[in-house]
Formats: structure tokens, C-alpha cells, sequence
């Protein structure tokens, strides 16, 4: 199977990727296609790097994810975990969507997508729905477990929305739309999936955005709607997590519409402007959906993961000049002020790295 250097205890990594290659001799798992094997070569050493940096990247494995893969629900290996899933994936035309698609087609997961238009071209079915309005998700929804067979074992909530929308300007047309369509879509479709999801014990994976953990301008409402995003799925997780698994995956940036538009906006901070590979996004939802217990929030950048523990762990300080807090320029204490402030604070060290250490 090749030299490692484990993040880890070594064995349990070797003892999972001895699971792969026994379910591969075996036939439970089948060989990626001849397209996809470039781009994973390419991108895990990728990832790799800009994990734990330059320090011999292509041997370096990350063990959490690594037996996550290898060791699925029972120990299974993950093809084997996910042969036969029912899956229901939103926004199934876009380009996470037809990544998504193509990999659980490849793990023998059933598959079925719901966007604003059919897409015969996609890697699975799609049909088309308007997630933004209660009775085309009702019908789309009846008619993707119609395809499935009358069952839902993971909602894949991937449809988003981004684009410019300053939070100084009055909220516009374009607000509006980003929040219809990465909130309360999201939520539509998740109420409209959940008795299924309870009867078979599955699991829901929100794709949300690291710009929920670190608040970068000018995407406002992009950034909002998707830490709403994470906290709907918080409270879900706290309603109904005795019979339904719930993750938050928090990608950064890769060659999309969405992020396009995001870096044509101007949003230029590094680490964020360099492109994340869209084949550790994938790998990323998979090992939820896969995983023995299902995780909170799995974040696939360095950074994100910087910003989720200052988001969850920093102390509130000091607003700048005094604004923005009541209490004498504080913040305030609490679950939400901490997050906030930590937040704010992940933003700004961020861009005060890049004024002092900017690349030529």
C-alpha cells in the first residue's frame, strides 16, 4: 500500500487501508475510472501540503480520514459502506453536484439529485425543483424517493448561492435571493426528507463555507446565510439527533460559479484566494455520510480549521474604537458574542499576516 507518515497512531491508518485493498481484491469495491485517478494523485498531495506543508507531502496521510475511508459503519470498507445508500443530493447539475454524483455512482450508492432544471447530461438522475418554493420542493422531494424506492438514507444539502452583497449596503434583491436559496431552501428540503431520513437512521450533510467560520468581505450575505446554515444545523442536531446523524462540512474555495464570482468580487485574503482541490470536498462529504458516528463539522483546509477553534474557543475582547457592543465597547459574554468575536478576530489576523507577509 505504499510508505505513510500518519498524523497518528500508524496501525489503525495501515489496518484501514488494508480493509480498501481487501474489499477491492474482493470485488466489493470497484476501481475509480481512469479520469478520476489523475485528479486524486494530484490532489491529495496537494491537500496534503497545505496541511501540514512542504515536509514530504506525498507520504503524509491524515489518520482520522484515513480510517474513516477504510473502516465505514461495522468496519466496512467505505464503497462498501456506501453500496446501496439511498442518496438525495441537492443542486445535483452544479459542479460540487456532479462531482458528488459521479462518486457515489462509483461507490454503488443510489443516487438522485434535485436542481432548478433536468440534467439528462448529469452522473445521476436530477429533478428539476425550485427549492425556493415550498410546493416544487414537496413534489421534488415525493418524486426523488419515488426513484429511490421509497427511502431516503442521506440528504446531501449542496445547492448554494453566492455573489457580492456587502453588509453596509440595505439588503437587495441578491440577499434575499442567497438566503431563500442557502437557508431556507436547505431547511425546506431537510423538513420535507426527515421522516424518511428518521425511519432509516441516516445521516444529513450540510455543505456550508469557511466563510461561516472567518467573515470575509464583500460576500456579506454569502457568509451569513451560510453560519446560519451551520447553526440550523445545530439546532436540527439537538431535535432530532437520537435517529438522524448531522454534519457540517466546511470547504474553502475551488474552480466553481459561486467562488468565481466571489474572486472576481475582489475577495483576494490569502489562503483563501488559492483554490482548495474539489476532490478532498468530495472525500470529505463521503467520510461523513460513512463514518461510524457521524461528525459535527469536518473542515478540509488548515485554515478553516485555525478559524473553527478560535470560533469555538477564543475569548471575546475589546471592539475596535469602542463600536459595535454594548456593555462599555464589549462584547458580550456568552456562546454567541464568543463565536462572534473569535470570529472577527480569525478575519483580522488573517489579513494583518498578509499585510506584513504578502507574497511577491
Amino acid at each position: 500500500m505504499g510508505l505513510i507518515q500518519s498524523t497518528g497512531s500508524a496501525l489503525p491508518a495501515v489496518e484501514a487501508r488494508n480493509r480498501v485493498l481487501a474489499a477491492y481484491v474482493t470485488g466489493r469495491l470497484s476501481r475509480p475510472s481512469r479520469d478520476r485517478m489523475p485528479a486524486s494523485v494530484t490532489a491529495e498531495p496537494h491537500a496534503a501540503r497545505e496541511c501540514w506543508g512542504d515536509r514530504r507531502p506525498h507520504m503524509r496521510i491524515d489518520v482520522d480520514s484515513t480510517c474513516a475511508r477504510g473502516a465505514g459503519p461495522g468496519g466496512r470498507a467505505e464503497g462498501d459502506a456506501a453500496r446501496g445508500t439511498a442518496v438525495l443530493v441537492t443542486g445535483a447539475a452544479g459542479t460540487f453536484g456532479r462531482a458528488l454524483g459521479a462518486r457515489f455512482t462509483e461507490l454503488g450508492a443510489r443516487a438522485v439529485g434535485l436542481d432548478l432544471h433536468a440534467d439528462a447530461l448529469a452522473p445521476v438522475p436530477v429533478v428539476g425543483c425550485d427549492l425556493t418554493a415550498p410546493e416544487s420542493v414537496t413534489k421534488g422531494v415525493e418524486e426523488a424517493v419515488r426513484l429511490l424506492a421509497g427511502g431516503v438514507d442521506v440528504l446531501v444539502n449542496n445547492a448554494g448561492q453566492g455573489g457580492p452583497a456587502p453588509a453596509e449596503l440595505r439588503p437587495s434583491t441578491e440577499v434575499h435571493a442567497q438566503f431563500a436559496l442557502n437557508l431556507l431552501g436547505a431547511w425546506d428540503v431537510t423538513a420535507a426528507a426527515l421522516p424518511h431520513l428518521e425511519r432509516a437512521r441516516g445521516r444529513v450533510v450540510f455543505i456550508a463555507s469557511r466563510m461561516a467560520v472567518l467573515p470575509l468581505p464583500p460576500a456579506a450575505a454569502y457568509g451569513v446565510s451560510k453560519r446560519a446554515l451551520a447553526a440550523y444545523a445545530d439546532t436540527l442536531r439537538l431535535e432530532a439527533g437520537t435517529h438522524v446523524g448531522v454534519t457540517t462540512v466546511y470547504p474553502s474555495m475551488v474552480r466553481s460559479p459561486i467562488h468565481d464570482s466571489t474572486r472576481e468580487a475582489g475577495l483576494s485574503l490569502e489562503g483563501v484566494s488559492r483554490l482548495e482541490p474539489l476532490e478532498g470536498v468530495v472525500s470529505a462529504v463521503v467520510a461523513a455520510m460513512t463514518a461510524r458516528r457521524a461528525p459535527r463539522d469536518v473542515v478540509t483546509t488548515r485554515l478553516g480549521r485555525a478559524g473553527m477553534a478560535l470560533a469555538r474557543h477564543g475569548r471575546p475582547r475589546r471592539a475596535p474604537h469602542g463600536r459595535g457592543a454594548g456593555d462599555g465597547g464589549r462584547l458580550r459574554e456568552g456562546p454567541a458574542g464568543g463565536g462572534v468575536a473569535a470570529a472577527a478576530r480569525a478575519g483580522q489576523q488573517v489579513a494583518d499576516h498578509n499585510r506584513w507577509h504578502r507574497r511577491p
